[in-house]
């Protein structure tokens, strides 16, 4: 997407906000039901195919903490434009903002051990904060392996 610097996705995660950058966001699909892998994390729906490529789903809602809730209809899948084929599955989509880097705040962080690593900044949206995420930074640093694996057979498919 051409002049997204500055342009971000919203979308609420278990009653928060968070969002993307334009740039980070290839398509956007209505969520649908995955392919279970076997010894993945708990936050990782599975895998769904999508225009001929593997896709591995996320599930924020999950990934953050959240409780495990039915599906309301409106859960969608961000197809992220990063070297994974990766997709976060979130609640919803809330629209667009365009936000001006000096309104960006670092993330929060409250020690090393106690530090979101998938969150790059933040910025105060309708009096609440905003939280901005990474795509490939989501997964947890000690599941980095598993998501390799299944990305390098990925590609020998596709060859």
């Amino acid at each position: 997407m051409q002049d997204s610097d500055n342009k971000y996705l919203l979308f609420p995660v278990d009653g928060r906000t968070f969002c993307m950058s334009f740039s980070d966001v290839l398509l956007i699909i209505p969520a649908q039901p995955a392919e279970k892998l076997p010894d993945f994390p708990d936050y990782v729906d599975g895998t769904i195919i999508n225009e001929g490529k593997t896709v591995t789903v996320i599930d924020l809602r999950r990934r953050f903490g959240g409780e495990h809730r039915e599906p309301q209809g409106r859960e969608c899948i961000m197809i992220c434009d990063s070297e994974r084929s990766l997709g976060l599955r979130c609640d919803s989509i809330a629209g667009f903002v365009e936000v001006q880097p000096e309104d960006i705040q670092p993330p929060p962080d409250v020690n090393e051990q106690v530090n979101a690593r998938f969150i790059c900044g933040t910025f105060i949206h309708e009096g609440q904060p905003c939280y901005i995420i990474k795509p490939d930074l989501v997964i947890r640093p000690d599941d980095e392996e598993k998501f390799s694996a299944v990305q390098e057979a990925s590609d020998k498919t596709a060859e």
